[in-house]
C-alpha cells in the first residue's frame, strides 16, 4: 500500500479502505427425525453444517462423513452434495460468502472440510459459532441490533478460519488435508458401527478383530507412520488420542442407557476386559462407570423435578 500523496497525510500510516460484500444466509437450527434427506444440490456460497446432537451422513465429492454432536463441516462453493439424517437430530446451519477472491481462495486451497468434535480446529470454531446458534429467536423477529451481532459473530468465524488456513497453508497441500480428514472420518464411522453391530447384532468385536488406525490409514494407500505423522500435525493430536475421545464420548452415551450393563458396553467399544474399561473411563472422568452412571441418573432425576 502507497502512502498518502497529500502532504498534510505525508506522515501517515494507513489502513485499508474496506468495500466489500460479506453475505449471511439460510441461518437457522431444526430439530429431524432419522429419514430426513435432502437430496443433491450445490451452492454458490460456503456451507456451515454443525451437529448439536444425533448423526446426520453428507455424501460430498466421493466422499462420505458421517457427523455426530459437536461435529463442523464446511462445504465449499459448487461441491454438490447430499444430506440424510440417520439418528434424530438436532443441527445449526448456515452460508456465508465474501467477494474477495483471496479469502476464497486460501479458503478452498488450505481449508479443512471436517472438523471432529473436540479437535483444536473445532474448538475454535465452537465460540462463534454458539454466539450465532444464541441468536435464533423462535418468534423470528430480529433487530437491527441481531443483524449487527450476526455480522459480528460470522466475522470471530471467519477470523478463527482464516488463522487456521494460514497455518495450513505454510506446511500441507489439499491432498494432506483430505488425507487427515478422512482418517478422522474413517475412524469415527469404524467405531460407529462397531459398537451398532454389536448392539443389535451381537457380532463381538473382539472375535471379527477390533478397530485397528493402521487398517484405516492403508486404505488410503499411504503408510500408517506417514498417516500418523500427518494426522498429528493437522489436528493437534494422534489418532489414537482422538479414537481415545471417541470412546469416552460413546462411553458416557451409552451409559445412560441403562438396560446396557458395564461389559456390554466395554464389549461394544473394543474392550477385552470390562476392568480395563473401568480402569480407563476412571483416568478420563475420575470417576467409574458405574459411579458416572449414578451420578448421571441422580442429576436427571434432580431437573425432573
Amino acid at each position: 500500500m502507497q502512502k498518502y500523496q497529500s502532504k498534510i497525510l505525508q506522515n501517515a500510516i494507513r489502513l485499508p479502505a474496506i468495500n466489500w460484500n460479506l453475505s449471511f444466509f439460510g441461518g437457522h437450527y431444526q430439530h429431524v427425525n432419522a429419514g430426513w434427506h435432502v437430496g443433491i444440490e450445490q451452492h454458490l456460497a460456503f456451507e456451515v453444517i454443525q451437529i448439536l446432537s444425533g448423526q446426520e451422513r453428507v455424501n460430498l465429492h466421493r466422499k462420505s462423513y458421517l457427523l455426530t454432536a459437536g461435529d463442523i463441516l464446511i462445504i465449499p462453493p459448487n461441491l454438490a452434495h447430499d444430506i440424510t439424517c440417520v439418528e434424530e437430530m438436532d443441527y445449526f446451519n448456515f452460508h456465508f460468502d465474501l467477494d474477495d477472491a483471496s479469502f476464497i481462495r486460501l479458503l478452498i486451497e488450505n481449508g479443512l472440510i471436517y472438523y471432529p468434535n473436540a479437535t483444536q480446529q473445532n474448538m475454535a470454531l465452537q465460540p462463534s459459532l454458539h454466539a450465532l446458534n444464541q441468536l435464533v429467536d423462535p418468534a423470528m423477529d430480529y433487530s437491527f441490533e441481531s443483524k449487527l451481532l450476526i455480522q459480528r459473530y460470522l466475522t470471530d468465524f471467519l477470523l478463527a478460519l482464516i488463522h487456521q488456513t494460514n497455518t495450513h497453508s505454510s506446511a500441507y497441500n489439499l491432498n494432506q488435508l483430505s488425507y487427515a480428514s478422512s482418517i478422522a472420518s474413517e475412524v469415527k464411522e469404524q467405531l460407529e458401527l462397531q459398537i451398532h453391530v454389536y448392539l443389535t447384532e451381537g457380532i463381538d468385536p473382539r472375535e471379527v478383530g477390533r478397530l485397528t488406525i493402521e487398517q484405516i490409514i492403508s486404505t488410503l494407500q499411504i503408510s500408517p507412520s506417514y498417516g500418523f505423522e500427518l494426522f498429528k500435525s493437522v489436528y493437534g493430536e494422534s489418532p489414537r488420542a482422538y479414537l481415545s475421545k471417541l470412546k469416552l464420548q460413546k462411553a458416557q452415551q451409552l451409559l445412560l442407557m441403562p438396560k446396557l450393563s458395564i461389559g456390554e458396553i466395554s464389549t461394544a467399544l473394543g474392550y477385552q476386559e470390562a476392568s480395563h474399561f473401568s480402569r480407563q473411563f476412571k483416568r478420563w472422568c475420575g470417576q467409574t462407570p458405574m459411579q458416572y452412571r449414578q451420578t448421571a441418573k441422580k442429576h436427571s432425576q434432580e431437573q425432573a423435578k
